[in-house]
């Protein structure tokens, strides 16, 4: 259960996703010492950049299901990043893969001019 927030600043509380923690992946991968950032991809050519200590330490789920249902192709499905403490740009929709990575490599909307971090508690949205 966690909030998901929207650089539109609108949030929907208590939304439940169901799927992988990514800690799990991270475990499973066990990236090398230089690997310092994650770049979600999506089939749509969208990529968001995030570090990956602060994702390891936060909550990140590669979610299935919003709610006990499978996910809308119109809300990401059917695979979807979701990183509730960060804007909903930062949780990539229709995800296709995901890289581990030594440099940043700023993503989609943050090319576009939007912050890179996008902490919605310290309003770190556009052109920051």
């Amino acid at each position: 259960m966690v909030d998901f927030h929207c650089v539109t600043k609108w949030s929907k509380l208590d939304q439940n996703f169901t799927g992988v923690d990514f800690r799990r992946i991270v475990e499973q991968v066990v990236p090398t010492d230089a690997a310092k950032y994650i770049i979600f991809e999506g089939y749509d050519n969208y990529t968001t950049n995030l570090i990956l200590d602060e994702v390891i330490n936060g909550v990140c789920i590669i979610a299935t299901k919003m709610d006990g249902k499978e996910i809308d192709p119109k809300y990401g499905g059917p695979v979807r990043a979701v990183v509730p403490q960060l804007y909903g740009w930062k949780s990539a929709k229709f995800l296709s893969g995901i890289r581990f990575a030594s440099k940043d490599e700023p993503g989609f909307w943050e090319s576009l001019g939007y912050h890179n971090h996008g902490d919605p508690w310290l309003e770190e949205d556009i052109r920051r």
